[in-house]
């Protein structure tokens, strides 16, 4: 990806720092790096400000690693790890800080001349925001609601991006499902899929991918186990793909073998729930009534108390992000929102149906993102 359309995302970031008066950003955490940097699994944190710019600041372990990787709008720099500063390394001048992360944090700072910092304290303690006010003589501010509000609006190429991801995911469902077979186990499909997003050009999968047969199909977050197929059942499959920093995310529940007349019923009333909350989807809407439009479609066939999750949640550089589609939601959907709709039915000890798309928020409506269809006979 280009790494001008990241240094993007750190504007948008930037100024909405601006906004709130503050001078600077320090961001932790590997998605919030990635977001602003396009970098394969980054460490340590990002310093950035008007005044002087980015600095990464990596253990010595990652900085060759990541100073390759790095766009040239992007300073890499070093720091011990605890233990470490006995070590003497090869690197150029000015890019190793004598210190731990959060004094290189404070170094980096107080060299920017930056009175009021703001920190994503959803991924970095309060605690530490606290040393980091008295290392660097700074004043320190939650900055985690700009965070959210810059990354759950994407622009079109994010969008692009998320959309190639799902391709690559229907790629290896289709996979997998050419591979269904008596002996087939649940480990090694889920296996299989890791192997397969590799080999089509992806970073990995965008979570651990979930593959459920029979009974275990009822479980929302099953892990994989040696459970064999058998000639008939239940199969469900839950993935997703990432493919650069952003991620992908879709489900599909079949009956594999003969029968299944009933399960298959059940997939058609989870498929209506689910498209009569994407008729709903529109800029404006309130994330609670694209929720309560599943479970009022669920009601009707007598499904609704077996639904026990939220509808949807955002994707983006993380798998769930703003905004999240859910009965208590607070949440106004607005252009550039990319979000997954996944209602589910859940008979415990019997098996469980969960079918899952992604769509984005558009200026007029909706635009679908995943293209697989949802009824796999």
């Amino acid at each position: 990806m280009d790494a001008g359309r990241f240094r993007g995302n750190l504007e948008k970031l930037l100024s909405l720092a601006e906004e709130a008066g503050l001078d600077a950003v320090v961001l932790a955490g590997k998605a919030n790096v990635e977001y602003a940097t396009g970098l394969r699994e980054p460490s340590g944190a990002l310093v950035a400000s008007r005044n002087c710019g980015a600095t990464l600041l990596v253990s010595l372990l990652d900085y060759d690693r990541l100073s390759v990787q790095a766009p040239r709008w992007l300073e890499v720099k070093a720091f011990y790890r605890g233990g470490e500063e006995g070590i003497e390394p090869p690197l150029p001048r000015g890019s190793l800080v004598r210190g731990s992360l959060l004094e290189a944090v404070a170094e980096v700072l107080k060299g920017c001349g930056a009175r009021r910092v703001g920190v994503d304290l959803d991924w970095a303690p309060r605690r530490v925001s606290e040393q980091l006010a008295g290392k660097a003589g700074v004043e320190v501010s939650d900055f985690s609601d700009g965070v959210r509000r810059a990354r759950r609006v994407k622009e079109d190429w994010e969008v692009e991006a998320i959309v190639e991801a799902a391709r690559l995911a229907e790629s290896t469902l289709r996979r997998l499902l050419g591979e269904l077979s008596e002996d087939s186990t649940e480990a090694r499909l889920a296996g299989l899929a890791h192997m397969h997003i590799l080999s089509l050009g992806g970073w990995g999968e965008a979570f651990p991918t979930i593959v459920a047969f029979h009974e275990n199909t009822a479980y929302p977050h099953h892990t994989p186990t040696t459970r064999r197929l058998g000639d008939s059942g239940a199969v469900l499959i839950d993935l997703g793909a990432r493919l650069g920093v952003y991620r992908s995310d879709m489900t599909r529940s079949l009956w594999w073998g003969g029968g299944g007349q009933r399960y298959t019923r059940l997939v058609e009333a989870v498929v209506h729930a689910l498209e009569e909350a994407l008729d709903t989807v529109e800029p404006g809407v309130a994330a609670w009534e694209v929720d309560r439009a599943a479970r009022a479609s669920l009601e009707r066939e007598g499904l609704a108390k077996y639904f026990i999750h939220g509808l949807g949640h955002g994707v983006g550089v993380e798998i769930h992000e703003e905004p999240y589609l859910r009965p208590g939601s607070k949440a106004v959907l607005e252009p550039g929102n990319v979000v997954t709709i996944e209602p589910g039915v859940y008979l415990t000890g019997v098996y469980g149906v969960r079918v899952e798309d992604m769509v984005l928020v558009t200026g007029k409506g909706r635009r679908l993102i995943t293209s697989m269809t949802r009824l796999i006979l």
